[in-house]
C-alpha cells in the first residue's frame, strides 16, 4: 500500500490542481492521481475533487479527504473504479 501523505503535502498538490492552466493535461492527471493515492480512501478522494458539487475550500477538501476511513484498493469494486483505471496502479 502506498504511504499516505501529510496534510501540508496534500494541500500543495491541491493548489497545483486548482491552477490547471499552468500544467499540461498529463501533468494535471498525474497530480490528481498523486493527491488521491495519498489519501486514506483514494476513490472517494477522487470523487471529492472531480465530482463533488459542494463548494469547499482547499483546506476543507483536504480535511474531508483525510477524515475518510482507510480503504485498500483491493476492497474497491470494479463498479466503483474500473480494473484498468490508473488510480489502481498508483494507490495500491
Amino acid at each position: 500500500m502506498k504511504e499516505k501523505l501529510p496534510k501540508a503535502q496534500l494541500l500543495l498538490l491541491l493548489e497545483k490542481l486548482m491552477q490547471p492552466q499552468a500544467m499540461t493535461e498529463k501533468e494535471s492527471d498525474d497530480v490528481l492521481l498523486a493527491f488521491c493515492a495519498g489519501c486514506p480512501d483514494p476513490v472517494k478522494a477522487r470523487w471529492l475533487i472531480v465530482d463533488c458539487i459542494e463548494p469547499l475550500s482547499n483546506l476543507e477538501l483536504v480535511e474531508r479527504a483525510l477524515s475518510m476511513p482507510l480503504r485498500l484498493m483491493a476492497d474497491v469494486t470494479p463498479e466503483e473504479l474500473p480494473e484498468r483505471h490508473p488510480l489502481r496502479a498508483v494507490a495500491m
